[in-house]
């Protein structure tokens, strides 16, 4: 069984100004970490300023992510809670005070992080447990409870 997150792939009690700022840091996690380049930091915020914050998956939630080709070294997610949250113009879902930064190397690879994403937050108290957490080892044994094969 794989891994879904380390220690070092999260980052608690951030501040950022805006949510160019909340995603950019959370894209710098997962370059810190060896899993893109900064291209894929930018496109990553390029790819909100196109589609429109529908990244912000669910109250509270933001999931930053672009595609493949625009810098991805290989597989992994960051993790990031926002000391002050932050307004993305999703009117359902905001403001976000977590962010999972994406980064698939593959699209069947991809797919099963988000199941597995998905899988933890089908609990209605896991978003409030993570965002209030202190503790980095704690959010990444909760991540990694999950199964991801690949």
């Amino acid at each position: 069984m794989q891994k879904l997150v380390h220690a070092d792939d999260i980052e608690l009690n951030v501040s950022a100004a805006d949510w160019q700022d909340a995603v950019r840091r959370s894209g710098n996690i997962l370059v810190d970490n060896g899993y893109v380049t900064r291209e894929y930091v930018e496109a990553m915020i390029q790819t909100v300023k196109t589609l429109g914050p529908y990244i912000v998956v669910a109250p509270g939630l933001a999931m930053p992510h672009a595609s493949r080709s625009n810098g991805v070294l290989k597989s992994g997610i960051s993790i990031m809670t926002l000391s002050q949250p932050v307004r993305f113009g999703n009117t359902s879902n905001d403001p976000v005070h977590l962010l999972i930064g994406l980064a698939g190397s593959n699209d069947e690879l991809h797919l099963k992080i988000i199941q597995a994403i998905a899988t933890i937050f089908e609990d209605e108290d896991m978003l409030e447990r993570i965002r209030t957490c202190s503790s980095k080892t704690t959010i990444a044994e909760i991540f990694n409870s999950v199964e991801v094969d690949g």
